[in-house]
């Protein structure tokens, strides 16, 4: 059968428009991303940060350190006056990025809506490079597909036609972090690239990637994204995956290298590691083995329970010791929205018995505290020379560590700053509030630390290292640890 159009003239006129429109539907609707999704009209986003700042200014254990409480409201409301049109949750969240920056706390987050990220996070494709950062350069440190394309060390000139400095600064700007400490916010973005690119600057698909490969002249290589279920399926995985925490002994360095992966309780128990027996064990083996240096290696660790890092500095500490000098809170009972937030029925449960009333509106934990208590050293621990090796996101009970290693005088610190502020940071139990409209998800800390001992820097800084010992791009092309290697070789030297 043979159709024939219509020789009348309206529809004829009509019929390259409607094809135009028919042929332009299926495009928009495979263009569309997660982030394109359901759009919330003002009054919803004005409730939705009217409840946030509720939230903030009852629950944040200390949220006007670096930002009076008049100038934070303004920040909000002008969040607020900003959302003039339907907005999605990605801009909202947007929106938000100011204030956060104001309050200047890695802990003090907003995420967008679970079932956006985990869209973003394991089917939307992104780009397959792992990157590290050295200086305001961006250098390829892997290759998730497997091949390569672009060869590791290779540095990045741009992509996608914009230059890698430029999406360093601007991606690094928009991150969350305690105070001054800048290096963090560059350390998230090499360990978070992909994701950060397509949430915040580009959408492609396929990428234009201008780089120099080591000893070699500028190139240009068209990748392809991969999502997150297609990169788990192109890496290689280790038969035997690396526990959150072990130890080698080296014999002819007559040393010891604790590796501490991971300081999650949940994470060890998980890898089957009790942490008082792994550390009970490890001091009858450095005295068994002869060791005479310790390096306790924490780059990248981070976890909450700040008892471990007592527990760790215990395998050496010669004198009594403690974590905190002091702990306190600003929360005097659930805030208002308490049935948005997870549930935290021990915290509030024992607050008033945990805390007394002191100045500012605070909360300080009791003197008589088991947690404010000066532990004794062991009888049996490791008297000989210690090294911490830490980085910018060594953070929370790992940078605890490594600011009572110094404080103490027991260990020397070698890498770069760590990622968490060395007089006091938020942390611990964390309020976590979802917005009924447009399902934002605010993390807000409830505890804040303050830590023993006196730091070293600039009080708006993480604690500084010993000696610094920033990332090399060159050994990116050959997947040697230099630091590492450094190291050995000067405990080496020494002996």
């Amino acid at each position: 059968m043979i159709f024939r159009l219509p020789t009348y003239g309206p529809l004829r006129r009509l019929l390259p428009l409607l094809l135009l429109i028919a042929a332009s539907v299926p495009v928009c609707a495979q263009e569309r991303g997660p982030l394109d999704g359901q759009r919330f009209y003002p009054e919803r986003v004005a409730a939705d940060l009217e409840i946030w700042r509720t939230t903030l200014h009852e629950a944040h254990a200390d949220p006007y350190r670096h930002v009076t409480k008049a100038a934070l409201d303004r920040a909000i409301d002008d969040a607020i006056a900003k959302a003039r049109v339907p907005l999605t949750a990605a801009e909202v969240a947007d929106l938000v990025s100011p204030v956060l920056q104001l309050i200047a706390d890695a802990h003090t987050t907003v995420g967008l809506p679970p079932a956006v990220e985990s869209i973003l996070r394991q089917r939307v494709p992104l780009l397959p490079l792992a990157v590290r950062a050295v200086g305001h350069d961006l250098f390829v440190e892997e290759e998730l597909k497997g091949f390569r394309t672009i060869p590791s060390g290779s540095r990045i000139l741009s992509i996608n036609g914009r230059s890698a400095a430029a999406i360093l600064d601007t991606l690094a700007s928009m991150l969350p972090a305690d105070a001054g400490d800048t290096l963090s916010r560059i350390r998230k973005v090499e360990r978070d690239l992909p994701y950060l690119l397509y949430r915040h600057l580009d959408r492609s698909r396929t990428f234009t990637v201008t780089y120099e490969p080591p000893g070699g002249r500028a190139r240009t290589e068209q990748v392809v994204g991969l999502t997150g279920e297609e990169v788990r399926a192109f890496v290689r995985t280790d038969e035997d995956p690396l526990l959150p925490w072990s130890a080698t002994h080296h014999a002819d360095h007559h040393s010891t290298w604790l590796h501490l992966r991971d300081l999650h309780t949940d994470s060890l128990l998980n890898a089957g590691i009790r942490p008082e027996r792994f550390v009970e064990d490890l001091r009858r083996d450095l005295k068994r083995n002869r060791s005479r240096v310790l390096v306790i290696d924490v780059r990248g660790a981070g976890g909450g329970e700040l008892a471990l890092a007592e527990l760790i500095h215990s395998i050496y500490a010669l004198k009594p010791y403690r974590v905190v000098q002091d702990m306190t809170i600003r929360a005097q009972a659930p805030p208002t929205h308490y049935g948005l937030c997870t549930a935290q029925p021990e915290f509030f449960a024992t607050l008033h018995a945990n805390y007394l009333p002191g100045d500012h509106g605070r909360l300080h934990l009791r003197p008589d505290d088991p947690r404010l208590e000066l532990l004794e050293p062991k009888s049996n621990a490791f008297d000989g020379k210690v090294y911490v090796v830490c980085d910018a996101l060594t953070r929370e009970a790992a940078a605890a560590l490594v600011m009572m290693a110094r404080r103490a005088g027991r260990a020397t610190i070698v890498g770069e700053e760590v990622g968490t502020n060395s007089i006091s940071s938020c942390g611990g139990r964390i309020l976590q509030l979802r917005t009924p409209n447009v399902g934002l998800v605010f993390n807000i800390p409830l505890i804040r630390y303050v830590y023993e001992g006196t730091p070293r820097g600039a009080p708006d800084q993480g604690e500084q290292p010993d000696h610094a010992f920033a990332v090399d791009a060159r050994a990116l092309a050959t997947g040697r640890d230099l630091l590492r290697d450094a190291l050995m070789e000067m405990i080496l030297e020494l002996q």
